[in-house]
């Protein structure tokens, strides 16, 4: 009867201090495992909204070289190859977002009071920093029409006022001529790139062939 009275007792007091620890350290990770999943769906949705965005960059390049240039692609480099439709009124309004990632803060206005555009519509002073996209090289790098395949003409520049940074973790998106996407694994090429550096440079120098023949500015 005794040993019951005491058991009755210890039931009445709750969870001792260690048990009260056990639980917080237990739900504490639950909430740290929680984070990490939605930074990771976040991050996988950038991706995606990125990888679209390019494609419908380049569907409207392919309309815009057939219907305004004769089938001939633009022979500036860099942002200025993507933003010929800009100068020539092809792109405008809200479409202007397109150019930037959903992954980055990137944004096509100068600053918030500006309109949207307002740092990629004047042809003359355009800011590089407001279009989260690396442009072809059409300077150096013509285009086959029988090879558009095998073109890449965008990709995410991971680059920011003059220094490097990934558009979206460690994953590279870029564009072909024809609209389809590719992507690459900044992992690919750890041991070409300095240590620890999450991002791959785009243009000349970058280890990725597909990636050489564009510009970022």
């Amino acid at each position: 009867m005794e040993t019951r009275r005491h058991a009755s007792r210890r039931t009445a007091r709750g969870f001792t201090l260690i048990e009260l620890l056990a639980a917080m350290a237990i739900l504490s990770l639950l909430i740290g495992l929680a984070l990490t999943m939605v930074s990771k769906a976040r991050a996988t949705g950038n991706q995606n909204a990125c990888a679209l965005q390019l494609r419908d960059i380049a569907g409207v390049m392919q309309m815009y070289v057939d219907s305004r240039l004769e089938g001939r692609w633009p022979k500036q480099r860099g942002v200025r190859f993507l933003l010929t439709m800009v100068k020539d009124d092809y792109i405008r309004g809200d479409d202007l977002k397109k150019f930037a990632c959903p992954g980055t803060n990137d944004d096509t206005r100068r600053t918030d009071g500006d309109p949207i555009g307002s740092g990629i519509s004047d042809w003359n002073d355009i800011d590089p920093d407001c279009i989260s996209y690396a442009g072809r090289d059409g300077e150096k790098f013509g285009i086959r029409k029988d090879r558009l395949s095998e073109e890449v003409i965008a990709s995410d520049d991971n680059w920011y006022q003059g220094e490097g940074r990934p558009n979206h973790g460690g994953i590279t998106n870029f564009v072909y001529a024809d609209g389809h996407i590719g992507s690459v694994q900044t992992s690919k090429y750890k041991g070409e790139l300095p240590e620890k550096q999450e991002w791959i440079p785009v243009g000349p120098d970058s280890p990725d062939e597909n990636l050489k023949k564009l510009a970022v500015d």
